[in-house]
Parts: structure tokens; sequence; C-alpha cells
């Protein structure tokens, strides 16, 4: 695919922001760039690691920075589904004292299995969200 001169222009521009470089150096990159894609560039001056590199960055379409700087979300703690998991942990907690079952695994404030007389059960509290109005 051909990039029309308004593409063009725009990875011009975009190439000088993200390299702060001058508009022959990002006419440079973009055309460099156009040629390795379309293969009519050979990578013969670049290392083995190198091409491999650029062949994942083609492949993935994305920029590897982003991926190892974002930062997982930090959930926010909800204190009514807190509560009332701790209710059904307590349930539980009794009739593992009764004898009666066995808890098996805890995923905390929403998941929780457990066996009663060998047969497996696992309950998963979901909060939904509101109706739009």
């Amino acid at each position: 695919m051909k990039l029309t001169k308004e593409q063009f222009e725009a990875e011009i521009q975009k190439q000088m922001k993200a390299n702060r470089c001058t508009y022959e150096e990002a006419k440079e990159i973009v055309e460099w760039d156009y040629e390795i894609d379309h293969g009519n560039k050979e990578l013969g001056a670049m290392t083995a690691e190198q091409k491999k590199m650029i062949r994942q960055l083609h492949k993935a379409d994305k920029d590897p920075t982003k991926a190892t700087t974002r930062k997982p979300r930090e959930r926010k703690v909800d204190e009514e589904k807190h509560e009332i998991f701790s209710w059904f942990h307590i349930v539980l907690e009794g009739m593992q004292l009764n004898g009666k079952a066995t808890i098996a695994e805890v995923k905390p404030d929403s998941k929780v299995s457990f066996v009663v007389n060998g047969n497996c059960y696992t309950l998963t509290l979901t909060k939904h969200r509101a109706e739009k109005a």
C-alpha cells in the first residue's frame, strides 16, 4: 500500500515529535521504514538480533517500549463486596469445623472453591454494574 502525500506528511510530523529531529531526518526515517516494510531495502547492515526485532515489531505493529512501561492498574477495594464475601467465608469455615466441607481455594473477594461430601463446588461473587437510565 502506497502512502498518500497527506499520510506521508503526517508520518513525518509524528516522527519529528517522537524522535525530536528535523524535518529532513524524519523524512529519511519514514522513507527508510516504508522501504523496509515493503521489502525494497535490504537489512544487510543490521545484526541478526536487530533484524529479528524489526520483524517482531512489524508483526506486532506496536512500540515495544509501551508494553514495558505500562503499570498495572490499582484495584479499588469494594467494602460492600468484601463484607458479603466474608459472610460466605464464615459459613464455609463453620462447615469446615464441623467436618462437612473442606475449603480448597480462595481468591480474595471474588471466588472460593470447596468440597462437600466429595463433590467440588465453586462460589463466585460478581457485582454487576448499575443499569444506565
